[in-house]
């Protein structure tokens, strides 16, 4: 075995590269920035100062380290392996502070000296958690049953050395990994409200289907449109953070409860929905909380198991598995996928500037970066570091 739980000091390490531009033009001139404000406790200032476009050829990468005591007090959960590939371990526990915190254990318990017997993959989940958080250290509500709540780990290499092989030799900005994960989610999600809608409409019930729509660059929305107006409500966000030579990636998707998002202070944000408030639990007792609560946390339990599932094997599949789709490890595939959940009429609000200035999109960059024009003044920018409501 190579996992040996032992007590760890967690070291976090949030690598920020530099987009690259060519010299004449401006152009993309090759890896295009990686996860800069996409993960959680870079500043604005560290990401920006590691981002020269004047520069003509040279790129720059800076690690910013933050070392914190944890002390041992549980061992790691029991695993077991995906049944379709034993090299995806999967790991369940009841409640948790945080299951990136979970992560990190996993991380810091895999040797590097027996690569072979170490997973390619792994995915965490828990039924609550104490300590969940989002970007910039924002809380998530999460100490309730029946919403699923995951971090899944890759390597690092899985990204940066096998991917550019899948690619014909071709880096794929790192910028890019949200961008995936988020098209991952809001498929599975899409998929998974369709099975719920389906069997209401069996059972004579009705439900109108909310559209799955993503919002750059790390989270995913349901669209309900009346006759007068449209409303874009989060259900899932996600957060990646680095644990030495692997990404973690936490998701958090609302199934069964939408938790309450505060109007102003630090968490404040755009408002909450759940699965539960479109379709209803099959085969239970509408009217035992109990059941209601067990279904919801069973299908955020498949949740979790097939989007971790999606990622590896996308990541991980051999060249002849992928005959008729040879290009789906390419940025411009990644981003194609992406857009095609993206609603271009979608107000924004700048959630971090002191004019909370209300944009639409209008453009998509190669390495993820986004076009935005201002409502109110016509002012076209490029967003690198910012996040919406």
């Amino acid at each position: 075995m190579t996992l040996t739980p032992r007590c760890y000091n967690r070291s976090r390490f949030i690598i920020i590269l530099a987009f690259v531009f060519a010299s004449k033009g401006g152009g993309l001139g090759g890896v295009g920035g990686v996860l800069g404000r996409y993960v959680s406790g870079v500043s604005r200032s560290a990401f920006v100062s590691a981002v020269n476009p004047s520069s003509s050829s040279t790129s720059a990468m800076s690690s910013s380290i933050e070392n914190t005591a944890d002390e041992c007090s549980t061992l790691l959960p029991s695993k077991v392996m995906h049944q379709q590939d034993p090299n995806l371990w999967l790991y369940h526990v009841e409640t948790t502070t945080s299951t990136m915190d979970e992560a990190r254990k996993i991380v810091e318990s895999i040797t590097t000296d027996d690569t072979d017997a170490n997973p390619k993959s792994f995915l965490i989940s828990a039924a609550t958690q104490s300590q969940g958080r989002g970007t910039t250290q924002r809380n998530w509500k999460s100490s309730q049953r029946g919403n699923a709540l995951f971090t899944i780990g890759i390597p690092q290499s899985a990204w940066m050395v096998d991917l550019k092989k899948k690619n014909h030799g071709s880096m794929v900005p790192l910028t890019l990994l949200p961008l995936k994960v988020g098209s991952l989610v809001a498929q599975q999600i899409q998929r998974s409200l369709e099975e719920c809608l389906q069997d209401d409409k069996h059972q004579g019930m009705s439900n109108a289907a909310p559209k799955v729509t993503v919002k750059w660059p790390n989270d995913v929305l349901l669209k309900q449109s009346s006759s007068t107006q449209s409303s874009y409500e989060k259900v899932a966000g996600i957060l990646i953070e680095s644990a030495k030579d692997w990404f973690i990636i936490g998701i958090g998707i609302n199934v069964g409860y939408a938790p309450d998002i505060p109007k102003e202070g630090s968490d404040y944000g755009r408002q909450a929905t759940c699965f539960s408030q479109y379709c209803n639990a099959t085969d239970v007792d509408v009217n035992n909380d109990d059941d209601n609560e067990e279904y919801w946390v069973e299908v955020s339990k498949k949740l979790a198991v097939d989007i971790a599932y999606d990622l590896h094997s996308w990541l991980h599949s051999k060249p002849d598995e992928h005959l008729s789709s040879i290009d789906e490890h390419s940025g411009g595939a990644i981003l194609d996928k992406w857009k095609s959940f993206l609603d271009w009429d979608m107000e924004l609000v700048l959630r971090d500037t002191p004019k909370r200035e209300r944009v639409r999109l209008t453009g998509v960059m190669a390495d993820g970066r986004v076009i935005v024009k201002e409502v109110e003044t016509g002012t076209t920018r490029t967003l690198v570091a910012d996040y919406f409501l």
